[in-house]
């Protein structure tokens, strides 16, 4: 007779009166058999396919690579100092002068007629100086005599101070309408190029009113910004490509100077680069591709800049190891040190030789089962 038993939700099946299979007697007090374990185990991941680059030792070809705008290294915007009107333009757009030619020139009837009276009063003040001297001469003759008393003597001596003065503003206002005449003629402050003439004939200008702009492009200034990490390997001096791509051509300059205050917008610190351009090809604000030769050629360890990815704060890196047939990623955190183009140098935490995954690292975990799907190329931007 067949029985249906139940145990832990399993059905077994058993001959009524006879033992069951792989028990003892029914009066065996061992109960019934252990069942099998389940696994409860997640199934095996499927690999992911990578492509990866080998981490290699190569010598750095430069330092950084950035961005940057061409300045003129002089502007300025020539003002009058004197009121007048404008009764002659000298220059025109385009014209190129030298440092002290004549751009403006303002009527100068009224600074003439001060003039005329400047020296006037100068010659009055020294006339009056003269005499001055002349009565503390007499007076010092006469105490010696005991024909003056002090008082008098003191009284002759405080005139000549007084015309001494007087003498003296008569002498400065003398040389500020000479100045001021001097000024009738707006000239330029140094040799360049004048962009444009702000005043027409017949105009009244005031003191600080524009009359023309004026530009040296002999030599541009090539302003950029670097990281903080890049002003480590970057000093004056520093030899530097620029690339025009506007004019297609490649200019050598060496760094001028580094700021130590950081731009508010994009936390860069600025780079100011001089280069000679006697033909004037540059304008203002073309843009400039600057790249920041290494002071030594030492071999670095290097990998592609998309094999580094930033998780907890830190960045990393994916080692592709283990046999062929069971490939694993591992994560590695590293510490970058100088970059060149698309590729980053690592102090720590990748060693030559070492394949590196570049392509299909966002999915990956630590010990992820990959496989590679291709190898990338030797960098371009640096020398073995």
């Amino acid at each position: 007779m067949i029985r249906l038993l139940t145990l832990g939700g399993v059905v077994l099946l058993a001959a009524l009166g006879a033992p069951l299979v792989g028990c003892g007697s029914a009066d065996s007090a061992e109960g019934p058999a252990e069942l099998p374990e389940v696994s409860t185990g997640t199934p095996p991941r499927a690999p992911l396919r990578v492509r990866v680059a080998p981490v290699r030792e190569a010598a750095l070809g430069n330092i950084a690579e950035t961005a940057g705008i061409t300045a003129a290294f002089r502007v300025a915007r020539v003002s009058a100092e004197v009121m007048a009107r404008v009764v002659a333009r000298r220059v025109e757009s385009g014209s190129r002068v030298e440092a002290g030619h004549p751009l403006i020139e303002l009527d100068a009837t009224r600074v003439k007629i001060a003039l005329d009276e400047a020296r006037a009063t100068l010659q009055a003040r020294e006339v009056d100086l003269a005499e001055a001297l002349r009565e503390l001469q007499r007076a010092e003759e006469l105490r010696r005599q005991d024909a003056v008393s002090e008082r008098q003597h003191d009284a002759l001596r405080f005139q000549v101070e007084r015309s001494t003065s007087a003498r003296d503003l008569a002498n400065a206002a003398l040389r500020r309408a000479e100045r001021e005449l001097a000024d009738t003629v707006v000239r330029a402050p140094f040799a360049g190029t004048v962009e444009k003439v702000d005043v027409q004939v017949g105009d009244h200008v005031a003191p600080g009113a524009p009359v023309a702009t004026l530009t040296d492009f002999q030599r541009v200034r090539v302003l950029a910004g670097v990281t903080a990490s890049e002003t480590a390997n970057i000093h004056v001096g520093l030899a530097t490509t620029i690339s025009i791509p506007a004019l297609g051509a490649e200019l050598r300059a060496p760094v001028h100077s580094i700021g130590r205050i950081a731009d508010r917008g994009d936390g860069t610190y600025p780079v100011e680069i001089w280069v000679d351009d006697p033909e004037e090809r540059l304008r203002e604000g073309m843009v400039a591709r600057l790249s920041f030769a290494a002071a030594n050629t030492m071999p670095a360890v290097v990998v592609p800049r998309q094999a580094l990815i930033r998780r907890d704060g830190e960045l990393h890196v994916f080692v592709v190891e283990g046999p062929a047939e069971r490939l694993e990623a591992s994560q590695r955190p590293v510490r970058v040190g100088r970059q060149s183009g698309d590729f980053v140098e690592i102090t720590e935490g990748a060693a030559p030789g070492e394949q590196v995954v570049v392509e299909g690292l966002f999915a990956l975990r630590d010990n992820s089962p990959v496989v590679i799907d291709g190898t990338q190329g030797s960098p371009v931007g640096w020398n073995d």
